[in-house]
């Protein structure tokens, strides 16, 4: 007699490959309720619905899932810690803050943005220990790519309905986090590569027009970056582009591909954008980032240890060059997450900072040898997946200032909740269960 319900387990994971809509309507329906608060944290945190719904907008609804989230988590019993060396960095990084807001130059600029980062690290500490199985994983990956489609979606049909053309605001995403054009185009950046790397994983499991649709939907990230007219995540989809070349293991036809590809998008900038990049260093806006970056160095010079407070920029450059800084004689943001991280953190928290950068490009290379040895293409791919985006993050971040942003700190919490599956699968396999432990860092 067949039961009434399927277990977990019963759950073909080849039905998930598929991307059938039942199976997984019904893995997402058996998972811990911890599960669906942090997927609705994503949707409201990210695209907002409350801002562009007025008449939903009673509660706060980010805070309130991720409460609900951390609270529901505690009677997750599938929940083992997860340990991983950026965990340790992160809350040293945590501590470097609150030394910097209690020395800073001004504390109380500090404290009004307490939850910024206690955000983050909740967050963080969330996903890498509640997403903690392949079925979990691609149903999480699913839900944060597909939140990330809508605003995929409307930047690049925009810019093809504008020609292709130019405009100086660019595009904008989501409110909140993503309005602007310069990190709107990051998180395209982030999309985009994972949203790659995980229809290059599945192709082989869908039919013609589905691999098409997904294939769309995918580049329909790097489309908007273009549209978005910012100029630092362009250098950081050219640079994600050089990467892919050098890294590029499926023979010529794919080298083809994506050489085309990269072309194709280099002739789809308008002429204004290109004589951007050829005033690049030598136009008003080059030269006032310039200038912050000056003081910026200054600023670190004179508070190398914990810097001069977190989010204390403005008040203390305000009160620094009271005349203004730059040909424009305003004081505005760093423009940049190094001066940014450096100037408000000290060398400690830049330190902290490129460390775990440093371990995130360390946890997806041993996720790609842990996944070579499970021959599982998901796995593997997805870790370059997220290598690119971190990259692309790393290199558009040195013209904005987007470091307490959730850019670098869900990038990490992907990156060890990869590492996490991957190695609870590694250490399942036969030739791996007479070791005692996982392998040390």
């Amino acid at each position: 007699m067949k039961s009434l319900k399927k277990s977990r387990n019963q759950i073909d994971i080849e039905d998930f490959y598929s991307l059938k809509i039942k199976a997984l309507w019904n893995g997402f329906k058996q998972e811990h309720v911890s599960f669906w608060f942090l997927c609705f944290y994503f949707l409201f945190e990210y695209i907002r619905p409350q801002a562009q719904y007025p008449i939903i907008n009673i509660l706060p609804w980010g805070m309130t899932f991720l409460l609900l989230t951390l609270i529901t988590a505690f009677t997750n019993k599938s929940i083992v810690w997860v340990s991983n060396p950026i965990n340790k960095l992160f809350i040293l990084f945590g501590i470097i803050i609150i030394l910097s807001g209690v020395f800073a130059f001004n504390p109380e600029k500090s404290w009004s943005y307490k939850e910024v980062m206690l955000g983050w690290i909740i967050v963080y500490f969330l996903v890498i220990n509640i997403v903690n199985s392949e079925k979990l994983l691609i149903l999480f990956l699913l839900a944060y790519l597909l939140f990330n489609l809508k605003m995929a979606q409307f930047g690049s049909i925009h810019w093809v309905r504008r020609g292709f053309s130019f405009a100086n605001y660019g595009l904008n995403g989501a409110p909140g986090w993503f309005q602007n054009s310069g990190e709107y185009a990051i998180q395209m950046l982030i999309y985009g590569s994972l949203a790659l790397a995980l229809v290059v994983s599945l192709k082989d499991y869908w039919g013609r027009y589905k691999k098409w649709v997904f294939y769309t939907a995918a580049i329909m990230g790097y489309f908007a970056v273009m549209g978005a007219s910012s100029r630092g995540s362009q250098l950081g989809l050219a640079v994600i582009a050089v990467w892919f070349l050098l890294k590029q293991k499926n023979g010529f036809k794919g080298l083809i591909i994506l050489a085309i590809f990269s072309v194709a998008l280099f002739y789809l900038l308008p002429e204004e954008q290109l004589d951007r990049f050829n005033e690049m260093g030598e136009d008003n806006s080059s030269l006032q980032r310039f200038a912050y970056w000056v003081a910026g160095v200054e600023a670190i010079k004179e508070h190398p240890i914990i810097g001069i407070g977190y989010h204390n920029w403005m008040p203390y450059m305000t009160y620094m060059y009271p005349e203004g800084l730059g040909p424009g004689k305003t004081i505005q943001v760093s423009h940049n997450i190094y001066v940014e991280t450096a100037s408000e953190l000290g060398v400690t928290g830049l330190l902290m900072f490129l460390l775990m950068t440093i371990y995130a490009f360390i946890n997806n290379a041993r996720t790609r040898k842990m996944a070579t040895e499970l021959k599982n293409k998901l796995f593997f791919n997805l870790s370059y997946g997220l290598d690119a985006g971190l990259i692309g993050f790393l290199v558009a971040g040195t013209f904005v200032t987007v470091t307490y942003y959730p850019f670098f700190w869900i990038q990490i919490a992907m990156i060890v909740m990869l590492n996490s599956v991957t190695k609870n699968q590694w250490m399942s396999m036969p030739n791996q269960k007479e070791k005692k432990r996982a392998p040390k860092w």
